[in-house]
This record gives structure tokens, sequence and C-alpha cells, in this order.
């Protein structure tokens, strides 16, 4: 043993026995932890008296416990849509375009249109189509009265007769009316009733019936806009003409 070691650790164990006697013995010799009760009614008036410093802490009503009241606040979404519900799954999907996931419930933010726009790809039609046909007071067929309908305008022509003047439409005339009736390929009947249109202005005779708009299946018309033209409506005009796959001629149309 190394007498100087033991006689040093003797020396402290003496100092640290004689400080905590005169602690136990004389505790007025070292402070009290809480004040005494001058002090403690001292602390309180200045509390009570104290002015509160910033803004004051919003008071939540307290949830019941009993059953079949709904008094439990769901949690909100932020301004991403994210829920954080401590007990509900966030459901989530992979967008390809930000490369991270987000909540389902985000809509997608619509991109402002660039560039061109498609507006229309295909057949051609004919202004008129067919409506409906009537026979007149006399029963003939020379009386027969046809309505025709502007496929465009969603408009009708009234009272139309066969080699007549139309007044609305000058440029028109019903040559001939006929009734076809047969069976489709499903062996179901059907009934067709087919007008003769001499179109004037259009440049051609034409065939028509009550079922649909003839389509002019010799020529592709493809309608673009522009970005600035978006929402405004002018003059269309022809910008090009090319050959299409099929063999078809195919007219690019551009809307300014």
């Amino acid at each position: 043993m190394n007498s100087r070691k033991d006689i040093i650790l003797v020396i402290l164990g003496a100092f640290l026995l004689a400080v905590g006697a005169t602690a136990y013995l004389s505790p007025g010799l070292i402070a009290p932890v809480v004040p005494d009760e001058e002090g403690k009614a001292i602390a309180l008036k200045q509390l009570k008296e104290a002015i509160p410093l910033g803004d004051a802490y919003p008071s939540t009503p307290r949830a019941s416990l009993e059953d079949n009241i709904k008094d439990w606040l769901s949690p909100e979404e932020n301004d991403d849509n994210w829920d954080y519900d401590l007990f509900t799954t966030i459901d989530v999907v992979w967008d390809a375009a930000l490369r991270e996931y987000v909540p389902r419930s985000r809509k997608a933010e619509e991109m402002p249109p660039f560039g061109v726009a498609l507006v229309s790809v295909g057949y051609p039609t004919y202004t008129f189509m067919l409506s409906h046909s009537t026979l007149g007071p006399g029963k003939k067929e020379e009386d027969r009265l046809f309505s025709l309908k502007n496929v465009k305008t969603k408009q009708y022509i009234d009272d139309c007769k066969l080699n007549k003047p139309i007044p609305e439409a000058p440029y028109l005339t019903l040559k001939s009316f006929k009734v076809i009736k047969g069976k489709d390929a499903d062996g179901i009947p059907f009934v067709r009733n087919v007008l003769t249109i001499d179109d004037r202005q259009f440049g051609q005779v034409v065939e028509v019936d009550d079922e649909k708009p003839l389509e002019f299946k010799g020529r592709v018309d493809i309608l673009i806009r522009r970005r600035e033209a978006f929402g405004v409506q002018r003059p269309c005009g022809y910008l090009d003409q090319f050959a299409h796959r099929s063999g078809m001629d195919a007219h690019l149309e551009r809307r300014w």
C-alpha cells in the first residue's frame, strides 16, 4: 500500500464527514430550497399582479367521453392535401411528373395551353340532313312537306316541297324523295327515307336521310388552333393539303 495515498483518503473522508455533520446540526447555514411562508406570499402576489406577456392561448372545449357525441374534431388537411391524422393512414400515389409520392386527393394543376391544339379530326359532313316529312292535306306525294335540319347551327327549314323555291335557302332544290326498305347484315328490317338535294352553292347533288348527317369519306379535315387564338372564333382557311396514308386527300385546316 501507498501510505501517502492512504493519508490523503483519510483526510478527505474526515473533511466530508465534518461538512455533513455541520449541515445537519446547523440547518440555518444553508439556504432552504423553497421560500418560507412570508416569501411564498410575496412571490404569489408578484405573479398575480404581473402583466401577461404574448398572445393569449386559445381555449379548446373539452371533448366528451359519452357515446354518440361527435365532438372529436377531425384533423384538417394542409395546403398540400397531407392529412396528419395520427390514426388514419395516408393514401398516397406516385406522381411520375413530380417524381414523388403525393396524396391521392390532390388535384392535378391544369397547365395553360401552349403551341397548337388539336380541335377536331374527322370526315367533313354535309350541312343539311332530313329531319322529317309529312303528306299534305291532299295526301299527294307532290304536296309532301319536308323539314331540313342544319347540322351546324341546329336550325330547321320547314315546309319545303319538291322542285319548289326555298326562301331560307334559295341555292337548294329538292329533286326527289324515296323510301328504301330492306334488312341489314343481321337480318333486322330497316326503313330509310332518302331525299335528293341539288346544292348549287356546294356544286353537287347529294342524297341525305333522316338517320345521320352525310359524311364525305374521301377527305379528312384536321382543325387546329394556335395558343394565341384559344377562345377566339375567327374565319377558317386551308393551310395545307397532303396525302393521307389510306390514299385519301386530307386537308389541314387552321383557326387563327
